[in-house]
């Protein structure tokens, strides 16, 4: 009994350490991957791609169970479309009342649907607030948690959600920035997904999809002034900082208008660390 004992006990111990490490790959990974959308959130954007809204807003209305909060987003869609096609007067009043409600309560929980609708030709004559309200969606705080999503919209073939996914992924390394600044050290999971380098290669080439015209001027203006001059991917890249600086440099090396100008933005950023808290790295302001 007593060695067969001393046969388990070892296996029990490798098995908890194969437990842990699963766990531990498990949580530094980040897959980029958009939120699954529920059963009766397909059948409802069926509704609405056959522009059958009424339907669309019944079945908006008998959801009992709604965790993403999709819909008072459907509701939303469905009033405009009546309001722009029918004229119909109430859904005109629903749509201009409840327009600042629906932008303060949009979050990541509503991407997989939101992203969709934008996206439909018939919703395109409003495409002013299908702006405003990706920009919400993308920019909530708490999206974190939505990071996978926000990552897998960046690969998007819809050049207004992939610029809205930007908009929301510099708003993650805002607050992740922060913490550096305020004294901290990113969690190995942070460092981890933001050092990826699958992420660095397709901010780089962002950096080169359009002609920046302050490219040209960039060394010419004040650290401060570059910095609110600039958003998009370059923003993105000065936010990581130095991971992305080797990449660059072979990108300005290949023909990347804005990569030179991305450049200096991170070495403004890094210098605004190292004078805050010299000794510190990308990542921790403590440098450990």
């Amino acid at each position: 009994m007593k060695l067969h004992h001393k046969k388990i006990f070892p296996v029990f111990i490798v098995t908890i350490l194969l437990a842990g490490l699963t766990f531990v790959v498990s949580a530094e990974e980040v897959t980029w991957v958009e939120q699954p959308l529920l059963a009766w959130e397909e059948a409802t954007l069926k509704a609405f791609d056959k522009n059958d809204y009424d339907k669309v807003i019944d079945l908006a209305k008998e959801q009992q169970n709604d965790p993403n909060d999709n819909a008072p987003l459907f509701l939303y869609f469905s009033h405009a479309q009546k309001y722009y096609l029918e004229k119909n007067r109430a859904s005109a009043i629903y749509y201009k009342q409840q327009y600042n409600m629906m932008t303060n309560r949009l979050s990541g929980s509503n991407l997989a649907v939101l992203t969709r609708l934008v996206a439909m030709p018939q919703t395109s004559w409003n495409q002013k607030i299908n702006d405003k309200f990706l920009d919400a969606a993308f920019t909530k705080d708490g999206n974190e948690q939505y990071l996978g999503a926000v990552l897998y919209y960046l690969t998007g073939l819809n050049p207004v959600v992939a610029k809205a996914a930007i908009n929301g992924l510099r708003s993650i390394l805002q607050r992740k920035r922060q913490i550096v600044m305020n004294g901290g050290t990113l969690s190995h999971d942070d460092r981890v997904w933001m050092s990826d380098e699958r992420l660095l290669k397709l901010l780089v080439r962002k950096t080169g999809e359009s002609v920046n015209p302050m490219a040209g001027f960039m060394s010419k203006l004040p650290a401060f002034a570059r910095q609110k001059a600039v958003g998009g991917a370059p923003a993105c890249l000065a936010l990581i900082e130095d991971p992305a600086l080797q990449l660059l440099q072979e990108a300005a090396t290949m023909g990347n208008a804005n990569a030179a100008s991305t450049i200096q933005l991170i070495h403004d950023a890094r210098g605004a660390r190292l004078a805050r808290y010299p000794g510190s790295t990308w990542y921790s302001a403590t440098g450990r």
